[in-house]
């Protein structure tokens, strides 16, 4: 009796095994997701351009290009510790790349000082990049 119910224990936990869990396949089929999904509260503001730097992008074949440096002045409270950003600096970000174009500079009139509107993202839920910006006006030309 003890050996019948061992033998059926094991087919049992056999039969688990081979059954997948429930939206395996889906996902399986999806691929995995990293880091989301994220959601995020937007705050208004505006990044004063705080310095310009002419340096070789190392990703680009040692063309020459900007390091445009910035600081955040939200209009509305922050109300994330985490995310006080008014006495920071950050580097522009554009396509991934940290770096920008002269053509970049030109078109979108970057000087020291100029103050371009645009958005704080900070993270509510999930485990995606805490803090991001979006600037509309670098984006829309």
């Amino acid at each position: 009796m003890k050996f019948c119910f061992q033998f059926l224990t094991i087919l049992f936990l056999v039969a688990l095994i081979e059954k997948p869990c429930p939206g395996a396949e889906e996902t399986m089929k999806e691929g995995p997701k990293a880091g989301g999904p994220c959601e995020y509260h937007r705050y208004e503001g505006s990044a004063e351009i705080t310095s310009l730097r002419k340096t070789i992008d190392p990703y680009r074949k040692g063309e020459e290009r900007w390091e445009v440096k910035f600081r955040f002045v939200p209009t509305q409270e922050i109300k994330e510790s985490f995310a006080q950003v008014t006495s920071r600096e950050f580097l522009l970000e554009i396509n991934q790349s940290s770096h920008v174009s002269s053509e970049f500079i030109e078109r979108h009139g970057v000087q020291v000082g100029k103050s371009f509107h645009g958005f704080i993202l900070v993270i509510t839920r999930g485990t995606c990049t805490p803090v991001l910006f979006e600037f509309p006006a670098f984006s829309s030309k």
